[in-house]
């Protein structure tokens, strides 16, 4: 039971930050622009909160600027694919790399450290429980004792479903992507309604590149992301868009990472559990998306 229970708790902690970044690509992805920049939009928040917590001494202080930090990204992102007309995938890569060597520069020139930031004044996001679980032990034991920001990104797949699907906004997000010469005929800017997709899909990343610093590893480190924002991609794709698909591919991803740490690297090369999580993952999605294409031509 008890290996259970560390096992479920690992795989909702390694869930978050993918359904967070995932959430946010799923409105530019109804919006018609696949957001490909997740990967360094991630790993330059997770840099900015950690940097802002420390010197402030506070993890809100932190988030927010992590948050940003982000939609600064987004919004450069956005002024080269909306305004300048550049290819998004180019852009979505070429800022990868950028973000990467940013953050690189960062704390090699400013903190003298070659790929891990870690400091003792650096404030956690707090966790939280609920007294709800509290009179069963294994209830307690999976579901209390998170950073705040793994509820919250609960909270958001109901808050981003609601927003899609039934508000006036949603209509318009999805029209951008599925029909966007309809959209402008209505009287609605197609650009300004994926500009707003931009934005979001930069404040998610924020909150997911934050919670990897302040709230499941405590440092910085340049691997930190470690391709969480192609894999959110993926997920994206396979999701299309619909939050409690990209929630339920976003925890097998976390499953599957959560079981890789547990295989004893005595048995196997240390290289092989590594890889693990990310070919379960392809064929998890390649086999969902192949049911929901069969269910399709069925209909």
């Amino acid at each position: 039971m008890e290996n259970l229970t560390d096992f479920l708790s690992a795989s909702i902690r390694l869930t978050a930050p993918l359904l967070l970044a995932s959430l946010g690509g799923s409105f530019m992805q109804l919006a018609g622009v696949p957001n490909i920049a997740m990967e360094g939009t991630m790993l330059i928040a997770a840099l900015i909160a950690y940097i802002v917590s420390f010197t402030c001494g506070s993890w809100v202080l932190g988030v927010i600027a992590g948050v940003v930090a982000a939609i600064i990204v987004g919004l450069l992102y956005a002024l080269l694919v909306l305004r300048f007309k550049a290819d998004n995938f180019a852009v979505g890569i070429t800022l990868n790399v950028l973000l990467t060597g940013i953050t690189a520069y960062i704390i090699r020139r400013y903190y003298d450290e070659q790929s891990i930031l870690l400091s003792s004044n650096a404030v956690m996001i707090p966790k939280v429980n609920f007294s709800i679980f509290k009179w069963n032990e294994f209830l307690n034991s999976v579901f209390n004792g998170y950073s705040l920001l793994i509820p919250v990104s609960l909270l958001l797949v109901v808050i981003t479903f609601l927003v899609i699907y039934k508000t006036p906004f949603g209509f318009w997000t999805r029209a951008a992507g599925y029909n966007p010469a309809a959209l402008e005929a209505s009287g609605k800017s197609v650009n300004r309604i994926q500009l707003s997709a931009f934005v979001i899909s930069a404040a998610f990343c924020g909150l997911a590149g934050a919670h990897l610093s302040l709230g499941y590893l405590g440092m910085f480190s340049l691997s930190v992301v470690a391709g969480r924002g192609f894999i959110a991609l993926a997920i994206v794709l396979f999701g299309s868009g619909d939050p409690f698909t990209v929630l339920l591919a976003s925890f097998i991803f976390g499953a599957a990472n959560a079981a890789s740490l547990r295989i004893p690297t005595t048995i196997v090369a240390p290289q092989i559990p590594l890889m693990l999580p990310y070919i379960f993952t392809i064929i998890a999605i390649t086999v969902m998306s192949a049911i929901t294409q069969a269910k399709s031509s069925g209909d």
